[in-house]
């Protein structure tokens, strides 16, 4: 069966957007984005406001996104590259994003709303060999968090706060039964639950149809901090 059969036959297409004022770059990023999925449509923007006009119509897959996009005076700036992303993170929360940039340190502004983006991200270096390329994509597409290591927030946590996490988000335990386990009171437990949410960004009072511990095991899960 052709590629092009195969397509037709599954019916749905995905769609790859592409932020790129290259073209040539552009569409290497677009026939490595195929390798992922042939069948994928990808659509290539050169200018931020545009993504905007787009993403209004349609949500893609996933967004390939170059910080350092020309402007009308030739210049190269992430001013507005930057203003796209604040403006996804709003109204887009479940969006995957793969950053695809020579200088990814103008992240850094964003990177407590980048933690709490709902959908995957993943930052990955123009400098690097194409299979890094791919590897993010893939990753973004799953949901995951990948940042360089000078964008990752500093997690520290106690060997009781990595001991419930683990029982809570891997043994599924009860408070009471954690409190059982570590032989502390289940008031202690609730405090170091509250403690873990705070350093990962969870707000209780954003959680609706996601309870807290679930959104707690998640948010561990993205951050690499557990394993299920």
């Amino acid at each position: 069966m052709t590629i092009t059969a195969y397509c037709q036959e599954r019916g749905s297409k995905p769609i790859f957007f592409i932020l790129e004022d290259h073209l040539e770059v552009a569409e290497n990023n677009c026939l490595y984005l195929q390798k992922i999925d042939p069948c994928a449509t990808c659509v290539i923007i050169n200018q931020p406001q545009q993504a905007r006009e787009r993403l209004e119509f349609e949500i893609p897959s996933i967004f390939v996104i170059d910080l350092q996009i020309g402007n009308i005076t030739g210049e190269q700036s992430a001013q507005d590259s930057l203003e796209l992303l604040l403006h996804i993170f709003e109204n887009y929360p479940s969006l995957n994003i793969l950053v695809y940039s020579s200088e990814h340190s103008y992240l850094r502004p964003l990177n407590k709303l980048i933690n709490k983006h709902q959908g995957g991200f993943v930052v990955t270096s123009k400098v690097e060999r194409r299979q890094h390329f791919v590897q993010g994509a893939k990753s973004a597409l799953a949901g995951q968090l990948v940042l360089p290591p000078d964008l990752r927030q500093e997690l520290s946590f106690s060997p009781i706060e990595t001991q419930i996490l683990q029982l809570l988000g891997q043994k599924y335990l009860t408070d009471k039964a954690i409190a059982q386990k570590l032989n502390i009171s289940v008031r202690k437990v609730q405090n170091h639950i509250q403690q873990l949410k705070l350093k990962l960004g969870i707000d209780d009072l954003e959680q609706s149809d996601i309870s807290g511990r679930v959104a707690l095991s998640m948010e561990a899960v993205r951050h690499k901090l557990l394993l299920i």
